[in-house]
């Protein structure tokens, strides 16, 4: 055996084989020391632990006795065999002891526990002590959270905690900080203490270790809690409050396994598994010895009754092997036949081909000259194509030269009509000049005298002044115009102001339209009524306001703050204090308003059953204060200085009646609001008594005074729940000043209209002073111009006669007649060359493209050659191609039978070879030898075939299968035969390891239950009850369990019909199950090897007394020098209770806000003076650390 199968005890080894029988035996080892460790269990505490650990056995030295069979005996680690073969003696160890240092705290027991945003806590660290932890607090102030951390943050599983199972549920909800818990064990003596450190996410179901500042697997930390024995997955050792109700539930063979566990013998659970594997192996082998032995019983049976069909069977194959050999050569001639018609066929077909072949050839002269005529008619059309684009291209230059040619004749006679034009012209400058020199002589007598100037000053100073007057009037008509485009400037802008405010306008009031259309699918009898008003308000007499949900909204600012709406816990917190009816309300200034809209809405729908309508709110709010005379409970200074920023109301804009109504029915002037986080003076809230109820952004707090006695003030939290209101907001106050903005910018505009009429009427006064004006300045200047006429008809005859001296000299300064001639005669010699050159060229064009066009005719008289004699050659092609044709299709169906044939033979060689495959080698020679042979024939072998069929119908059909099945059965029952053996081995084997494991696990099983059954039953009797602890036993050692035994009358009723029953989650209360778990835990905390152990509110349901003896007997015993600590964690405490020095009490305080000065010594002293003030006994009050 190696050494690592002896570390491992009850590890199974490889199997070894003995020289006497040759079969496999099984060896297993069994190790009792004192220092061997139990096998690992997984760290999340599942209750099953049976298909966790691999089967284990006691070793077995294999040895043969005089008849040959297996002798056991079981070797000891510590106690070798007596020679003389005697039964070993087990002997009881005593519990190993735990390890406690000077301060107290035993190895693997919790010093000190820490957590960061985990659950309930944002911070918490504190120290528990070596013995009894007793952790008080109210319902909801985290005491089973301790749990939780303690369970989570050494490694094991959230399913042993009964609530949430995955990891990211146990951060805290309204915290974004790291969540971690931290846990310092106690070292071993001699060594540092252990601190681990796991982190916890909340996006996630990853974890991540930290063991003494390194990080690690959890599989490390697991090894580690085995090694300090720590069970939180045992419900004995760990009860968390959801999983209280599990231990009455649990199984009397859970409830043995988890006994074995938390208090037995170190092997004891070891040894559990080997008996329940090994009786499972048994009875598995037993069945399997029962099963092999009735199946080879049948085999042997079935077989002798096989026999004479499987005699007819042979007979019979040996008729079909011979009828395969017939079939196989019947199916070969019948292949030969068909090859040798293939043969024919391909020969028939080669001859056809060769006939083809040689009429191709005889053909091919003629398909030559067709095709060299085709080609010759192609030719002879694209040459005719190439000549008629030719002859158009002549065409077109020849037109070109005709036009040029029409052109220089245009410019020739051009030419000729302006020489003789130039006659024509000279006497006509002739007659010019006659007549200026006639028209000079007449104006030189008449500018020879110059007349005097008339004295036209004062005219001219006044129409100066006329002129003068009217730029005046035309400046100040400019302005005019000025000012009314200005004034229309002013107008265009302020109508683009006043649409783009109306446009914000809308925007703003969007909000108002989400609000409506929240009412119109969250509250639709509201909505229904509030469409109806609209449209009904002539009906009622006074104002009528809609629901605040829809009118109501969060100011913008308040004291220079921004308020946002996406602010949600400031919206949440501001909406908190109106309920959801105050919110759907409708307010009426009268009351028969009112009376009027509920008896149309809600009664009139159906008459016969008045409420029947609509389901809506409504409220008058005749006689209401102003709301700006609404007092508030404190100034501002006073509000501040409590560590609060607003009252509610004054966060809030709309209409004044709905702020109004809002104060006085649900007094939101009179509960204060935090918008900043800071520390709020609690104390002289409670004193003032002014604030029933405040809100922060963690919530609300609700502050409560008792009826009676000293009325002490209670403080109750809740958490803020979601606006669903006021996350959407209009700014009424923005809404009002742009309305106000629009309505001035409309009374501008209108003003604007008005001084642009009267800059109208005068521009229009302006410009008739200005006509006037003119008029008057025509006058004078027609006075002024009558004055100096003889001056300007002085003026105009000289201008005269300048002109027409110079009409004189143009006219002198013109070329002669002669000149003209001399240049038109030049150009027209000109023009005559270019004509007969272009003559010339036009004639050349029109040749070529008659040469051109020859040519064209000539080609097209060729083609149509060509064609003609292409048709008569493709006619007598056609003709020798019929002939052709015939063998063509002749040699087709030659193809078509030759393939058939083919198809055929493949079909008759395939059927051929599938029928000799089918055949044995040797009857596959008899086959060769009888076709080699040549004497049969197909005649033959038919004639065969018919005789052997006639004689295999006279036999008996037998299936092949009965000879298979002969065949195999008769190996199945050589296996049988081995597998029987093996099993019986096998089972013989399994049956001597429960007896040697039995031998260890009884005696050590008995002693722990007859010792928790007498401490059980000692404590029940305290209690003035009847209890026990029994061992249920049962052939299976699966099924084995512990039943705690109780009766709940009075020990001392000594009727008959006083009986125990088992404890069941269904026949004992509550309080009674309670009872007796705590008592049970109770009774193992001395014999437990865990290093701690937690119970959760165990003492639910529990009378009074009941309780008071729980706790006394929970004191007694988990404050001896022999146990662990242990945590006890429940809300409620009785006054008076049992103390003992080494117990300490963690008390939870439940509050925003602990005071600095708080301490629950002085509380507990205040207590004990005011109990001796009034007389009473202080009793045994337990005191807190």
């Amino acid at each position: 055996m190696s050494d690592s199968d002896e570390d491992s005890p009850m590890a199974r080894v490889k199997p070894e084989r003995t020289t006497s029988t040759g079969k496999t035996r099984r060896r297993a080892v069994d190790s009792d020391s004192d220092d061997a460790d139990s096998t690992p269990r997984p760290a999340n505490g599942d209750e099953d632990h049976t298909d966790s650990h691999t089967a284990k056995r006691v070793k077995l030295e294999n040895g043969v006795n005089g008849k040959g069979k297996e002798r056991a005996r079981v070797q000891d680690s510590d106690d070798s065999e007596d020679e003389d073969g005697e039964d070993v003696k087990m002997v009881l160890r005593e519990r190993k002891q735990l390890v406690r240092d000077d301060t107290g705290y035993v190895t693997g027991s919790i010093v000190r526990i820490a957590c960061h945003s985990f659950l309930t806590y944002d911070e918490v660290e504190f120290n528990p002590g070596p013995a009894l932890n007793m952790i008080i607090g109210p319902n909801g102030t985290g005491k089973s959270t301790i749990a939780c951390a303690i369970a989570l943050g050494l490694g094991f599983s959230p399913k042993v905690l009964g609530r949430a199972t995955k990891l990211s549920q146990y951060c805290k909800n309204d915290s974004n900080e790291e969540t971690w818990i931290e846990i310092e064990l106690k070292g071993h003596p001699g060594k540092k203490n252990l601190v681990i450190r796991r982190y916890l996410y909340r996006d996630s179901e990853r974890t991540k270790f930290m063991v003494d500042g390194d990080e690690t697997p959890a599989k490390e930390v697991a090894e580690k809690m085995e090694e300090l024995q720590v069970q939180v997955g045992n419900l004995c050792t760990f009860l968390p409050q959801d999983r209280v109700a599990s231990f009455a539930m649990m199984t009397a063979s859970g409830l043995l396994r988890e006994t074995e566990r938390a208090a037995g013998h170190e092997q004891l659970s070891t040894w559990h598994d080997v008996l329940i594997q090994e009786y499972k192996t048994c009875k598995v082998a037993q069945e399997e010895v029962d099963r092999v032995s009735e199946s080879l019983k049948r085999k042997q049976t079935k077989q002798a009754e096989t026999e004479k069909e499987v005699h007819a069977f042979q007979q019979r194959e040996r008729l079909e092997q011979e009828l395969g050999e017939a079939q196989v050569l019947q199916r070969a001639f019948e292949y030969d036949v068909a090859y040798e018609n293939y043969q024919r066929a391909r020969q028939e077909k080669t001859v056809v081909a060769n006939e083809i072949a040689e009429l191709e050839e005889r053909n091919r002269p003629f398909k030559d000259s067709k095709a060299a005529l085709k080609k010759l008619v192609d030719s002879s059309i694209s040459q005719q194509d190439k000549l008629a684009k030719k002859v158009q291209l002549a065409l077109k230059d020849a037109e070109s030269k005709k036009q040029q040619l029409a052109k220089a004749d245009d410019e020739r006679s051009a030419t000729a009509d302006k020489i003789r034009q130039i006659k024509s012209d000279e006497t006509t400058r002739r007659e010019n000049i006659q007549k200026c020199r006639k028209e000079i002589a007449k104006y030189e007598p008449m500018v020879e005298n110059e007349p005097a100037e008339a004295d036209t000053s004062e005219i001219d100073r006044q129409i100066r002044d006329k002129t003068n007057e009217k730029n005046d009037v035309a400046a100040k008509i400019q302005e005019t115009a000025q000012e009314i485009g200005n004034v229309q400037y002013q107008g265009q802008r302020l109508k683009a102001q006043e649409d783009q405010m109306r446009h914000d306008l809308a925007r703003l009031q969007e909000a108002g339209k989400v609000r409506e259309a929240a009412c119109q699918r969250f509250d639709q009898d509201a909505w229904r009524a509030v469409d109806w008003l609209r449209q009904n308000q002539d009906k009622f007499k006074g104002k009528i306001y809609e629901p605040a949900r829809l009118n109501l909204f969060l100011k913008k600012d308040f004291n220079g703050r921004k308020l946002d709406v996406r602010d949600q816990s400031l919206v949440s917190m501001i909406e908190g204090p109106i309920s959801m009816n105050a919110f759907s309300t409708f307010l009426f200034e009268k009351r028969e308003d009112y009376d009027l809209m509920h008896n149309i809405l809600v009664d009139a729908p159906n008459s016969r059953q008045p409420g029947s309508g609509l389901r809506i709110n409504g409220a008058e709010i005749t006689g209401n204060v102003p709301f700006d005379r609404i007092p508030r409970p404190l100034s501002d200074e006073e509000l501040h200085a409590l560590g609060f920023d607003a009252w509610a109301i004054d966060l809030l804009d709309g209409p004044e009646p709905v702020l109004t109504w809002l104060c006085t029915q649900h007094n939101l002037h009179r509960i204060p609001v935090q918008l900043d986080r800071r520390r709020i003076d609690i104390q002289a809230v409670e004193q003032g008594k002014d604030i029933p109820r405040y809100y922060t952004r963690e919530g609300s707090n609700s502050i409560k005074y008792s009826t009676y006695g000293a009325r002490f003030a209670q403080n109750d939290q809740r958490a803020a729940q979601p606006a669903k209101i006021l996350n959407t907001s209009v700014d009424e106050s923005r809404i009002s000043g742009v309305t106000k903005r629009i309505e001035e910018t409309h009374e501008e505009r209108k003003r604007l209209h008005g001084e642009l009429q009267r800059l109208g009427r005068v521009g229009n006064d302006l410009r008739a002073q200005a006509d006037q004006l003119t008029v008057e300045r025509d006058e004078l200047v027609q006075e002024r111009n009558a004055m100096s006429k003889a001056r300007t008809a002085w003026q105009r005859a000289k201008s005269k006669l300048a002109s027409l001296q110079s009409s004189l000299q143009r006219e002198l300064s013109k070329p002669s007649a002669t000149e003209k001639r001399e240049q038109l005669a030049a150009r027209m010699r000109k023009l005559m060359e270019k004509r007969v050159k272009l003559t010339i060229e036009y004639e050349d064009l029109l040749v070529k493209a008659a040469d051109v066009q020859e040519s064209s005719i000539k080609v097209h008289l060729q083609t149509l050659q060509a064609e003609s004699d292409h048709r008569a050659m493709d006619l007598m092609v056609r003709e020798r191609d019929e002939e052709l044709e015939e063998k063509r299709e002749a040699l087709e169906r030659a193809t078509a039978a030759v393939a058939a044939l083919l198809k055929e033979g493949k079909r008759h060689n395939a059927a051929y070879q599938e029928a000799v495959a089918a055949l044995s080698d040797e009857q596959k020679e008899r086959v060769k030898e009888r076709r080699e042979s040549g004497e049969e024939t197909l005649q033959t072998i038919e004639d065969k075939i018919v005789e052997i069929e006639s004689n295999l119908n006279c036999t008996i059909a037998v299936s092949p299968l009965v000879l298979d099945a002969y065949n195999k059965r008769k190996i199945e029952i050589n296996d049988l035969k081995s597998k029987l053996e093996d099993a019986e081995e096998k089972l013989d084997e399994s049956k001597k390891v429960i007896e040697t494991t039995e031998g260890r696990w009884l005696p050590e099983l008995e002693h722990l239950v007859g010792e928790v059954s007498a401490k059980f039953t000692a404590s029940f009797e305290t209690l003035g009850l009847l209890g026990e602890v029994r061992l249920a036993k049962d052939p299976d050692y699966e099924k084995w369990g512990i039943e705690i035994m109780v009766s709940f009358r009075d020990c001392k009723d000594n009727s008959a019909d006083v009986e125990l029953h088992v404890l069941s989650g269904h026949r004992q209360s509550g309080g009674e199950r309670a009872l007796t778990t705590v008592t049970y835990l109770l009774a193992l905390a001395e014999l437990a090897r865990a290093p701690f152990a937690l119970v959760d509110e165990i003492n639910q349901g529990m009378d009074q007394r009941a309780e008071r003896n729980m706790h006394k007997m929970l004191v007694e015993t988990t404050c001896k020098a022999d146990v662990g600590q242990y945590f006890l964690l429940t809300p409620k405490l009785l006054p008076d209770l049992v103390y003992h020095p080494k117990m300490k009490v963690l008390v939870i305080n439940v509050s925003p806000w602990i005071p600095e000065t708080l301490s629950l010594q002085g509380i507990l002293d205040a207590k004990r003076k005011l109990n001796k003030r009034k007389g009473l006994p202080n009793g045994r009050a337990i005191a807190a650390h």
